[in-house]
């Protein structure tokens, strides 16, 4: 490996380690450095030895899951290079900015993210010189996860920045394995799962990148925005709070005649409710392929399969309740078989006939709270023209209005005026390309006015 740079030679440097050194892991037991998955490997990028011993003893009583740290030295970005191009265990890089040029750091977090394609990694930036790269524009500009001043860095800072980052690493990475184990699951079992569960590992590929690549993720598993089937449309939006949502949507024919739609809502938001969501989206599809093998109804009645998915979630200790509604429409009788565990505000439902929409008031518990929790199934015939509107809680915190019941009714009024969701939202004055105070999602069925 180069020991030099084009502005900066070693001989102007202090003695430094060599930097393919790995032996800098603090660990009481030496056989468990031997041991890669044990420690948390990070490599510091920086051309000051002296901030790299200062890492080292700042860090070295660092635990975190049981797991050290294993420290790689680079005091280069050119020295980084092939250390990065040669590893996937590099879980973070604290990486300084001016080194062999001005712009060395920034440069070489595009080589991680655009050349290496790596999204997983973590990157905190780290400069003596916050005028060479200022902070609002970095961070706008690079895809990095933290930026410093290192004398703000304190050994108590820079402990709470490596664990705040090893934190997003781990959640990102355990993400990943639950949406590979799932694919893996659904692919093996209906050619129609299987497409599906290609664009899903298309996905797969990209949620590495971190944040962003989870959000992506979770909206490939979501329905096409428009769907068609017999007399009926069936559209939606979702527009999360944070980087990823709690809130979840679907849609899909269960059989020739059937078709299975569900609203649900996550208690929380963010990355940790966006896992239960990918855990209710395996439930429905286990329920699907058992459906279509002819083992079990429970798909197509809703209240034993919202009974299912509680046992499941309180058997499993998921520690996370779904207020869900969970509907099937036979689109060739028209009824709608339904049940709510605790969605609210309830469904809006409209008819031609009638002067205002009507809130389908069913009082319910979300599933995953209480083991003597029972549901139970309501009919509604969709008649020609009618339409069903669905909400989750977000939709509310954004009205104007200053309680709960005014909110109902005037979201009962537009609704009813609305000829779309697009419509509804502007009647409404919802900005949904604003900042969300939790996450928000439309579903809207409509039968055509055929009489067929």
């Amino acid at each position: 490996m180069t020991q030099h740079r084009s502005d900066i030679t070693t001989s102007q440097l202090p003695a430094r380690p060599d930097p393919t050194d790995e032996a800098m892991v603090f660990a009481d037991d030496p056989q468990i450095a031997e041991v890669e998955h044990r420690f948390w490997t990070v490599l510091i990028v920086d051309d000051d030895p002296e901030i790299h011993q200062v890492t080292l003893l700042a860090l070295r009583d660092f635990n975190f899951q049981n797991h050290k740290l294993k420290f790689i030295s680079a005091y280069s970005a050119a020295e980084a290079r092939p250390i990065l191009a040669g590893r996937q265990d590099i879980a973070l890089v604290l990486l300084d900015v001016v080194m062999e040029t001005d712009d060395a750091g920034l440069t070489l977090v595009h080589y991680i993210r655009e050349t290496l394609q790596n999204q997983l990694v973590r990157i905190v930036l780290r400069t003596g010189q916050p005028g060479q790269a200022p902070e609002q524009k970095v961070v706008q500009d690079y895809d990095i996860n933290d930026y410093r001043a290192k004398t703000e860095l304190t050994v108590q800072r820079l402990t709470t920045t490596v664990l705040s980052a090893l934190r997003a690493y781990t959640a990102i990475s355990e993400l990943a394995l639950l949406n590979d184990t799932l694919e893996a699951k659904v692919q093996a079992r209906t050619a129609e799962l299987a497409i599906a569960n290609q664009h899903l590992q298309h996905s797969l590929a990209e949620l590495e990148a971190g944040e962003r690549a989870g959000k992506r993720v979770q909206f490939k598993m979501l329905p096409a925005s428009g769907f068609s089937r017999g007399d009926y449309q069936f559209s939606h939006v979702l527009y999360p709070s944070a980087f990823m949502s709690g809130d979840f949507v679907d849609y899909f024919n269960a059989d020739q005649h059937k078709v299975v739609f569900y609203i649900a809502d996550v208690a929380g938001h963010g990355v940790a409710s966006a896992f239960v969501t990918v855990y209710l989206k395996r439930f429905v599809s286990a329920a699907l392929e058992q459906y279509q093998r002819g083992d079990t109804d429970m798909l197509v009645d809703p209240a034993a399969l919202l009974a299912a998915l509680n046992s499941e979630l309180l058997r499993e200790n998921i520690t996370k309740y779904i207020a869900l509604f969970y509907a099937v429409l036979d689109t060739r009788t028209h009824q709608l078989k339904y049940a709510n565990a605790g969605a609210y505000p309830w469904p809006l439902f409209q008819q031609p006939s009638a002067a205002v929409a009507r809130y389908l008031e069913i009082k319910s518990t979300p599933a995953g709270m209480f083991d003597f929790t029972c549901y139970q199934n309501h009919q509604l015939d969709m008649t020609a023209g009618s339409s069903l509107l669905l909400c989750s809680d977000g939709l509310l915190d954004v009205l104007p209005q200053e309680h709960n019941q005014q909110k109902l009714q005037f979201l009962q009024q537009q609704c009813q005026q609305a000829d779309d969701i697009p419509d509804l939202l502007a009647k409404l004055a919802v900005r949904p390309d604003q900042t969300l105070p939790d996450d928000l999602t439309i579903l809207k069925v409509t039968r055509g006015r055929s009489t067929s």
